[in-house]
This record gives structure tokens, sequence and C-alpha cells, in this order.
């Protein structure tokens, strides 16, 4: 699981940045911190250890596309996966980059410089999946939830919701390392790719840029 483990984005983001514009604090559904789920999680993580890195990715990414396709949350067991999932970084990448249904680099979909454009609905749906997990997450396993929350808040141009998420992610993980190079990458005021191109840009109520 060593490919697993490592992670792209955190060399590809640590340079980079969001522009903070103010807007009103952002407000989350009660978590319960130590959840019931944590000692599901942590044998769900443990399982997906004693997997080959192809085993792990394809049962990540199959999970999650079943998962980004339904119109309904996902039960328990689908949600203890989820959360267990983004404990790899590798893993987290990919699942990211899945999320605006673009067949690119992951590099570029993560960095918001593709070609194709995201599809809107999809990556809001997927922020409400997020917030779903996060609220079934124990602190120990929240940040990388966290932090895939903070992309797509980037990506919709929202610096400043990103901004506070990243500090919940740190909150919950001081030495979480995307979290942190996130955190350093907003204060540089670097503009996501979609966000600077009037056809890619993100439209409220998921309008798909057209």
């Amino acid at each position: 699981m060593s490919a697993t483990q490592s992670s792209q984005i955190n060399t590809e983001f640590v340079y980079r940045g969001s522009i903070i514009e103010p807007s009103n604090r952002i407000t989350l559904p009660a978590s319960t911190k130590e959840s019931q789920t944590k000692d599901a999680v942590e044998s769900r993580v443990a399982a997906i250890q004693g997997l080959s890195h192809w085993e792990a990715m394809e049962q990540a990414r199959a999970l999650w596309t079943e998962m980004l396709e339904a119109k309904t949350y996902p039960d328990d067991e689908q949600t203890i996966g989820l959360i267990a999932n983004l404990q790899f970084p590798a893993v987290r990448d990919q699942l990211m980059a899945d999320i605006p249904g673009i067949d690119e680099p992951m590099d570029r979909i993560l960095l918001a410089q593709t070609h194709g454009k995201p599809q809107w609905s999809r990556i809001e749906w997927a922020e409400q999946l997020l917030v779903h997990a996060y609220t079934h997450s124990a602190t120990a396993h929240s940040a990388p939830v966290l932090t895939a929350i903070v992309f797509i808040n980037w990506w919709e141009g929202r610096g400043s919701k990103a901004h506070q998420f990243l500090q919940l992610a740190l909150e919950a993980d001081p030495h979480y390392r995307l979290a942190r190079l996130s955190d350093q990458m907003i204060g540089t005021g670097m503009v996501a790719g979609w966000s600077m191109d009037k056809g890619a840009a993100y439209r409220d109520r998921g309008l798909e840029a057209s």
C-alpha cells in the first residue's frame, strides 16, 4: 500500500493559492465528534491496508462512483467506507479528481486547469456527501474529509469558505499535510482556473456551465 499512502497533489499544491473574499461564516451540521463510526472506520482502514494499491483504488473509486451517481444519501456502511478510503492520500487525491467528471490528468483536475468543463451539479452533490461523511466522522478521521470540501469551495471560487474549512481541518489534525499546504496556498493568491473561464466558472444552484 505504499503507493496508496503517497500524494501527488501535496507537491503540486505547495505553492498554489486562492483569493479570500469576505463572506459569512460557514455552518455545518453538528459532528458526532468521537462518533460510533470510529471503530468501524479504523477496522475498514486496517482492511484496506491489507489490499494491493490497485485493489484499494478500484474498490474506493467504485464505491465513490456509486455514491456520486445515487439520488439519495449513502447508508452507514457506505459512509464508513468513504471515510476510511479518504484516510489514504493517494486514494483521497483520486477520489477528489473523480468529482468533476472530467477525464484528464489528476493534477490538472485538482488544480482546476482542465480543457473540459466541470459538472457543477455533480460537484455540489459531492460536497453534500462529504458533509454527510463529516457528520459521521470522529475527529481523528475528519481532516481528510474537510480538506476534500476545501477543494470544492476553491474550485467554486469561494476562497473565504475554503479557508474556513481548512481551519476546521487543522483543528482536527494540526499536522495534516495537505491541509497545511493548502492553508499556505490560500494565502498566496492563486485562483482556480475554472473561475477565470466564463464558460467553465461555477454558477449557483448547480447549473451546468454551457
